[in-house]
């Protein structure tokens, strides 16, 4: 009798978390998962870790690869490689199919929330899912995307066109000569100061750095006869930007200096 109140507690606690968020018990800080994935332009939760941290009974049936979540009176049943999953037994379909990697299940962020009367918000910029049910919250942060590394044939136009920036007087459409290669506020740069400053034509490059899955950047260097005997260093650091899905010029930064023998 004292087990079967206890049970009843636990279950009426669960369901009052999903539809009645004014009641229930939150922890202090949300928990933190940390592989998460991106799939189809959808959103991936490893289903136990998450289900777990929003307080859900989870179970795993080896024979039928199926996953069945209950909490309160709602329960999901998902199968893997599967597009159907079924709430309560009615059958909901899936914009991609439950998948398992490396032990793990994996589901899309909306369906589980919504199953469970939740939301799920998505940050670009944190690469972070937010799934809120009741007073309950989980943060899902994915795998960060991989760079996409400046081709050569890219880096060799991008060079030129930042030789040709030297002097803009022959340019009578600057903009629509340079925007294929320079961001927008790079171009209004070089529209003010008629040019890059101190700019001069190097051909050699240097290995790029990616300080990011959208920013690079590239130093040459070079010496260049000044006088009948001087030499002149010239440095050049390269900033790219990956927008509108291709690399660009975002900021050349130019210094000189005089060498004497």
């Amino acid at each position: 009798m004292k087990k079967t109140i206890i049970a009843l507690t636990l279950s009426l606690v669960c369901t009052s978390l999903i539809s009645n968020p004014a009641i229930g018990f939150t922890k202090q800080f949300p928990d933190t998962i940390d592989n998460g994935k991106i799939e189809n332009s959808r959103v991936l939760i490893p289903l136990r870790a998450v289900s777990e941290s929003l307080q859900s009974e989870v179970i795993w049936n080896q024979a039928a690869k199926s996953i069945t979540i209950t909490c309160g009176k709602r329960e999901l049943k998902l199968r893997v490689n599967s597009r159907t999953a079924f709430l309560n037994g009615a059958a909901i379909s899936l914009d991609i199919p439950v998948k398992m990697e490396g032990g793990t299940t994996y589901v899309p962020a909306r369906v589980f929330a919504k199953a469970f009367g939740g939301t799920a918000l998505w940050s670009k910029q944190e690469r972070k899912a937010t799934i809120t049910i009741g007073l309950e919250q989980v943060f899902i942060y994915t795998e960060p995307p991989k760079t996409t590394r400046i081709g050569q044939d890219r880096l060799d136009e991008l060079n030129a066109r930042i030789n040709e920036a030297t002097d803009l007087t022959s340019y009578s459409q600057i903009r629509t000569h340079f925007r294929p290669y320079f961001t927008d506020s790079f171009i209004n740069k070089i529209i003010l100061n008629n040019g890059i400053t101190n700019n001069a034509a190097l051909t050699s490059k240097a290995n790029i750095t990616y300080t990011s899955t959208t920013a690079a950047r590239m130093h040459q260097s070079a010496y260049l006869e000044s006088g009948p005997v001087n030499l002149e260093l010239v440095d050049r650091y390269i900033f790219y930007k990956f927008v509108d899905n291709q690399w660009k010029v975002d900021d050349v930064n130019v210094g000189r200096q005089i060498i004497e023998p």
